[in-house]
């Protein structure tokens, strides 16, 4: 049977499965559009450095046994499509070592050559912290070991100083379990207190989640006014981070949709779009504007903002002003994201422009043709 595709493959083991990006942040893809993506018939959404970094995560009912989990890096063609000779590789490497039972057990002489499969990446202990807790979440798993140090550190009960022995993993076990033991209101509560290392780890695990709600997302946004007000940058741009995946990033057609729809769900969501978009706005007016890691946070995890054209042309604005040296590598990052690509290319074209921005895309143009 031809199996030329992760799914075909998958389905023909008999295995469910769910995928996530690692990439940008660690998000959920569903099963139907992975399925497209691995098929060629939609380009990936979320590209860096033109590939794809996935985790699939699969297992077969029948067989009882645990979830086995890939981490992959495939490589995207100029349209953004996962390249399907890369999938059949993959597929025929992992054939010569397992067989087709993907769930049989693995020897540690096979697990290495697994490993050295040139399309299998590691991830940075953060994602994968961020991974391990968002998955046993959605299968109503157990929290790690250190959820529950981090549980009495957020009740307030102890001091505030005393992080240092905090797990990576509890902070992401918290961030996790938004909806579970009052951890938002922990969350809020706690925000004015938290040392800067310890806010900018919640931030951090902060970005992967969908559940903040309108009361946190609020604080989050306060919390970062007040933390730039006292000179801590770094806080600032991390607690702009926390707020990636909330339903205040939502995209913009999403929001006229749900406005359309006129739920009370839906006036939440165009109150907290509001919000995001005024601290971007007043981030733009502040001293973030000369660093550089405040424009790489919003394009690699702020991207859903840029589908407001205003404040796309304020970023590139921005950037050609006080970053030019970036500007060629994060128009790149940002072209190759397939709900901005045109927006981006529209920006080349916009007459109405400063001097600063007209020769970013010179040179831009420039290294383009060195390159040809």
């Amino acid at each position: 049977m031809s199996m030329n595709t992760l799914t075909d493959f998958l389905e023909q083991a008999q295995c469910q499965y769910r995928a996530y990006d690692l990439g940008r942040i660690v998000q959920k893809i569903n099963n139907s559009e992975f399925q497209k993506i691995a098929k060629n018939e939609m380009a990936y959404p979320f590209p860096i450095q033109q590939h794809a970094f996935i985790a699939l995560t699969f297992w077969q009912v029948a067989a009882q046994k645990e979830h086995f989990i890939w981490f992959l890096k495939m490589p995207l063609d100029e349209q953004g499509l996962i390249k399907i000779t890369a999938q059949t590789s993959f597929i025929r490497m992992v054939v010569e070592a397992m067989g087709e039972d993907l769930t049989a057990d693995v020897s540690d002489k096979l697990q290495e050559r697994l490993a050295s499969n040139p399309f299998v990446f590691k991830p940075s202990a953060e994602k994968l912290a961020i991974f391990n807790a968002n998955i046993n979440s959605a299968f109503i798993r157990p929290a790690s070991s250190f959820y529950a140090p981090i549980q009495h550190y957020f009740s307030g009960q102890g001091d505030w100083q005393d992080w240092q022995n905090l797990g990576l993993q509890g902070f992401a076990d918290l961030a996790a379990r938004l909806d579970h033991d009052n951890n938002q209101q922990k969350i809020i509560d706690a925000l004015d207190y938290l040392p800067e290392q310890p806010l900018q780890t919640l931030s951090l695990c902060l970005e992967n989640q969908t559940q903040i709600s309108n009361e946190l997302a609020t604080s989050i946004a306060q919390q970062a006014n007040k933390r730039l007000q006292q000179g801590q940058e770094t806080s600032a741009i991390l607690l702009l981070r926390a707020l990636a995946s909330s339903t205040a990033s939502a995209t913009a057609n999403n929001l006229e949709s749900d406005i359309e729809s006129n739920s009370a769900s839906s006036l939440e969501n165009k109150n907290e779009q509001a919000m995001i978009k005024q601290l971007l706005n007043d981030q733009f007016s502040s001293q973030l504007v000369h660093q550089a890691d405040w424009y790489i946070t919003i394009a690699g995890r702020c991207w859903t903002q840029l589908e407001d054209e205003t404040l796309l042309n304020r970023y590139f604005e921005s950037l050609a002003n006080h970053h030019k040296a970036l500007f060629p590598q994060l128009f790149a990052d940002l072209v190759a994201i397939p709900s901005l690509r045109d927006k981006v290319l529209k920006q080349l074209r916009l007459t109405a422009r400063s001097p600063a921005l007209s020769e970013a895309i010179g040179l831009l143009f420039s290294g383009l043709k060195a390159n040809t």
